[in-house]
């Protein structure tokens, strides 16, 4: 019997941020293009936060140039900054079976294809 995949829902909440500065936007994207397709918000919120879990360190996520870069950040602060990214346009959630996973856009793609030339 095939049945449909119950999709996990997502809810975007940036918390009041206004504007992200450039620096932290580029850190989000550099860190969310090292797992697209592969991890979710949380993974991408573990890496920015420089956690050393198991799994992260297992896909060698903790080599990531932006590993750690907001270290002294509550983890829902990290969540309302990729938030942000969201609902401005430059990551967009593409669903991998049930989960939610953040994508680079085309102004995303843009901004991360300047950082890495």
């Amino acid at each position: 019997m095939s049945g449909r995949v119950q999709r996990v829902p997502y809810h975007l909440d940036a918390r009041g941020i206004k504007e992200l500065p450039r620096e932290e936007l580029v850190a989000i994207l550099r860190g969310a293009d090292d797992l697209i397709m592969s991890g979710g918000c949380n993974l991408l919120m573990l890496v920015l936060k420089g956690s050393r879990q198991k799994k992260l360190v297992e896909l060698g996520l903790d080599q990531s140039p932006v590993y750690g870069y907001y270290r002294d950040l509550a983890p829902e602060e990290i969540l309302a900054s990729i938030d942000w990214a969201i609902i401005h346009g430059y990551l967009d959630i593409a669903y991998d079976n049930p989960l939610p996973l953040p994508v680079l856009t085309e102004v995303g793609w843009e901004i991360e294809r300047e950082t890495r030339a």
